[in-house]
Parts: C-alpha cells; structure tokens; sequence
C-alpha cells in the first residue's frame, strides 16, 4: 500500500506531460491582437470513486467517464473565474453516476503559459443503484427504481499550460476533485467521492 499512491502519482504526471508535450506541437505564435469568443469550451475524461480523500487510488481508474461544459471570467487577468460543469461516470461496484455542478476557480499564473488551479463549489449528483434494488415494507419486500440524489461539495487542484493555435486557445489541464456529498442514506449521511480530471479548455477565435 505504501508504494500504491506514488505509483499513481507518477502515472497521473506522466499522462498529464505526454498530453501537454504532443499538445504544444500544434501550438502557433502568440498574437496579442487575437480576438476569442467569451465562453470557451470545456471538456475531458475522469476516473471517479467512492473513497476517502487521497485513499484506494489506485481504484479511480476502473470507473472512467466524461464531463463537458464552460466558464466565465471576473477580471481581464482571467484568474477569477465561475465554470459550470454536467458529466457521467461508471461504477459498477456502488452505481452510476450524473452531475451538474458550478466552481468559483482562481486560476493563477505560475509561469510563462503554465497556470495552477484552485476550486470550490456544490453540485446535484444523481448515483443509480447497480443491481435491483428492494426496500422493506408492509411486511414485505418491494423492487424500488432509481437511485440517490445527493448535495455534494466539490474541491479540486490541478494545473495545466496555455498556447496559440490556429483555432484558438488551447490548454491542456489535469486536477484531482475531491467531493463531499451528503443524504446517501440513514446510516451514512455524508460521503466522499475522489476523481483524477484530464481535459482541455479551447478559447475559440471570433
């Protein structure tokens, strides 16, 4: 178990620099002048679980899913940031998954092109029961649809790098979430679920 999370870690940077570096071939030169459209798009893969903060890594990996959307600036800088955010995962073992969320994201610079990211919002996730469900009542057992919806507290980390293309702005990114959800059910009120996030934000020219 020791050597399980620096393990992981070591794949999550390596895909994050392999995207990063096959990336900025395509990359043109900066030209101060370029006009981008307001709502840029958003869009990636991650790997959910239903874990404990920075616990069973190494699990994230087997239920994979996508997520979409975009965001809005505050400041001309572009480091105040509101993104809004919808996606699917699968998880076999607790249920499937749909969200809907919004982040207030600062976004600073840490170099030339490459920027950190710091976030914090809520969401609606909707997880589905992963074989058929009952419930007990009037004596006996009934099959019951559907699944949990849950209040959930999303807080997440990552970083990413920016350049030119001849579409648009193009940057790469890669975060790790960690969510606090709530109203699982009687006996566990809250939980938490884990994502390691792999996407692309693309600034489109006007």
């Amino acid at each position: 178990m020791s050597n399980t999370i620096p393990r992981i870690f070591s794949v999550f940077l390596t895909l994050t620099f392999v995207l990063l570096l096959s990336a900025k071939s395509f990359s043109v030169g900066t030209d101060s002048t370029r006009s981008f459209m307001k709502f840029p798009i958003i869009a990636g893969i991650q790997f959910q679980n239903f874990a404990l903060p920075f616990g069973d890594m190494s699990s994230n990996f087997s239920h994979p899913g996508f997520f979409g959307g975009s965001e809005i600036s505050y400041n001309q800088s572009n480091s105040l940031l509101q993104q809004g955010m919808i996606g699917f995962y699968r998880n076999r073992e607790i249920g499937n998954g749909i969200f809907v969320n919004t982040q207030f994201c600062y976004r600073p610079k840490l170099a030339k092109e490459l920027f950190g990211e710091l976030k914090g919002g809520v969401g609606i996730l909707r997880v589905f029961h992963p074989t058929q469900a009952y419930r007990y009542e009037n004596g006996t057992w009934e099959e019951i649809s559907g699944g949990k919806t849950q209040l959930y507290l999303p807080f997440e980390f990552g970083f990413g790098y920016s350049f030119d293309t001849s579409i648009g702005k193009v940057s790469p990114f890669a975060s790790y979430q960690i969510g606090l959800a709530f109203f699982y059910n009687l006996t566990l009120p809250y939980n938490f679920y884990t994502s390691f996030l792999f996407g692309c934000r693309i600034n489109l020219l006007k």
